[in-house]
């Protein structure tokens, strides 16, 4: 998959997880935001541990090398979803078809993608979190499994993510890196 310039690939282990909070602890210093750190480390932490939780295994997000109209506040998780032993995932499509207004990624025969919104609570202010998932079978599997990327934009709750141009210019960067993808024999 070819992600964003200066984009990074990491897994979601408690190493990367404390590797990237040393980083923004130092980023915060330089930035003379030292306080900030406290509430910024919380809330990884927690979001981590989360996504461990719930099995995701990759962490997609702009690195310390990315150029400024590449970083966003955005994070992609990736992870498998797995349907019941006894049925394939064709609900779950089928529900994100119905329910969700999933469609395929530009014409895509290999991703479905759908987006929800909802606003938050973040270190005590209100956020909007605009969710867009990419659902793609993995082979082999006979559609009981499907690999899934979960992206994830925090937003002024103000702005509608829908309709925002700078968004919109952000959310097709992240569409033409997911339409990327293919499996590999490794």
């Amino acid at each position: 998959m070819l992600l964003p310039a200066g984009w990074t690939l990491n897994d979601t282990s408690v190493e990367t997880e404390q590797r990237l909070l040393r980083e923004a602890r130092s980023r915060l210093r330089e930035a003379h935001l030292p306080d900030a750190y406290a509430s910024l480390s919380e809330n990884v932490r927690a979001a981590l541990e989360r996504a461990r939780t719930q099995g995701a295994f990759v962490l997609i997000m702009p690195g310390d090398v990315a150029p400024d109209w590449a970083t966003v506040p955005v994070s992609v998780l990736g992870s498998i979803t797995t349907g019941r032993p006894d049925a394939s995932l064709d609900e779950l499509v089928a529900d994100a078809v119905e329910r969700r207004g999933a469609v395929a990624l530009d014409g895509s025969r290999l991703f479905l993608r759908w987006a929800e919104r909802r606003t938050a609570e973040v270190s005590g202010e209100k956020v909007g979190v605009y969710t867009v998932v990419y659902l793609t079978p993995v082979p082999g599997s006979k559609r009981t499994k499907a690999l899934q990327f979960t992206a994830v934009l925090a937003h002024d709750p103000a702005v509608d993510p829908e309709t925002d141009v700078q968004i919109q210019a952000w959310l097709a960067m992240l569409d033409a890196s997911i339409v990327t993808f293919g499996w590999t024999d490794q």
